[in-house]
């Protein structure tokens, strides 16, 4: 099992959360500092900016769950997976994998 922060449609109420983290734990709110969040042509993407952070949500994921993510955020051309520390709303710090978006704005 490993952690993933998402953000945007991944989140609760989000079109792809159900289908996506059916069955898995949700840990918590949370931010990650440092990057910025943008909506690009219809995803979310985010990229490293000093000063700011982006506010999401922490799951623990099955291997199954991770090779979904990884088709719907095309990771390596599109996203890459990094590990962040993240803030959770309860003061705790976590380490969790983020898609980070490879692109330019």
């Amino acid at each position: 099992m490993m952690k993933v922060f998402v953000y945007g449609s991944f989140m609760q109420n989000g079109r792809y959360n159900q289908y996506c983290f059916q069955g898995q734990t949700f840990l918590g709110k949370g931010c990650i500092k440092g990057y910025t969040k943008y909506i690009l042509g219809g995803i979310h993407g985010i990229l490293p900016e000093k000063g700011k952070g982006v506010q999401g949500e922490v799951y623990e994921i099955d291997p199954a769950t991770l090779n979904r993510l990884d088709f719907l955020m095309n990771n390596g051309p599109a996203f890459t997976r990094k590990i962040v520390d993240v803030e959770m709303e309860n003061g705790e710090t976590l380490q969790a994998e983020v898609y980070i978006w490879n692109g330019s704005v």
